[in-house]
């Protein structure tokens, strides 16, 4: 398998010399792709990387992993590579946990850590998972979770193959978000920021908000209209805020 495909991180459009860099981690069943509406829609100077874990896109051929611990082992050597520039993390879902979990990871080694840590729609780590073990239904049933959720368009669903493609990422990805255990760690020193949905079922505004215990740093909650994808009709102000702080 050539590096190309198998490399955790992808950089649409390289920069030479960037002020920044933007980290991108995916949703459950999503891959890099979620983030390309956020091509050319922020700083010339700040560089989106988006984070590609198997077993999505052109890394279908991968197993996926379903230990979160798993994702930071195989993101952590790329990801080291780009801190030679500041750096905010943005994390969505099942993102916010690898991206805070690899913030973790980067304390622990004494690495740099980034300049801003952004999570949404995900509880704050210390509230656990409290839902329906989804990742152990039938596949009938992750079809239907699926639809609930509203990331996919309905007529995805009739797309030959695509469900039977699709459930064994799913499946592993709500392996990962609901097993997760969160360590006896004392709270990260920077800013974090916490987004949602105010009609998200899965994460409620008390969950969201949840997250100023995980800093002891500067930390602000935002919420916008909508359910478990509030992002995708709120994508320029969350842009916003994830590109407003100065990060030099």
């Amino acid at each position: 398998m050539t590096a190309v495909a198998t490399s955790w991180v992808r950089r649409p459009v390289p920069h030479p010399a960037p002020r920044a860099r933007l980290l991108c981690f995916p949703c459950a069943g999503s891959g890099a792709m979620m983030y390309r509406p956020w091509l050319g829609r922020i700083p010339d100077d700040l560089e989106l990387c988006l984070v590609q874990p198997p077993g999505r896109e052109e890394r279908a051929g991968e197993e996926p992993l379903t230990h979160v611990s798993q994702i930071v082992d195989g993101l952590l050597p790329e990801v080291r590579d780009l801190l030679d520039r500041p750096a905010v993390f943005f994390g969505h879902s099942m993102g916010a946990l690898i991206a805070y979990t690899l913030t973790l990871r980067l304390r622990a080694e004494g690495l740099p850590l980034p300049r801003h840590l952004c999570v949404s729609a995900r509880p704050a780590p210390q509230i656990g998972h409290r839902g329906a073990a989804r990742h152990r239904y039938s596949d009938e049933d992750l079809v239907e979770v699926l639809r609930e959720l509203g990331g996919m368009p309905e007529e995805a669903f009739a797309l030959p193959g695509l469900m039977e493609s699709l459930l064994p990422l799913v499946r592993a990805d709500f392996t990962v978000s609901e097993t997760y255990e969160h360590p006896p760690v004392p709270p990260l020193d920077l800013p974090v920021t916490a987004l949602g949905g105010l009609a998200d079922t899965l994460v409620p505004v008390s969950a969201v908000e949840a997250w100023r215990e995980s800093t002891t740093g500067p930390f602000a909650a935002h919420l916008f209209p909508g359910g478990h994808f509030y992002l995708r009709d709120a994508t320029e102000q969350v842009l916003r805020i994830v590109t407003a702080r100065n990060v030099s």
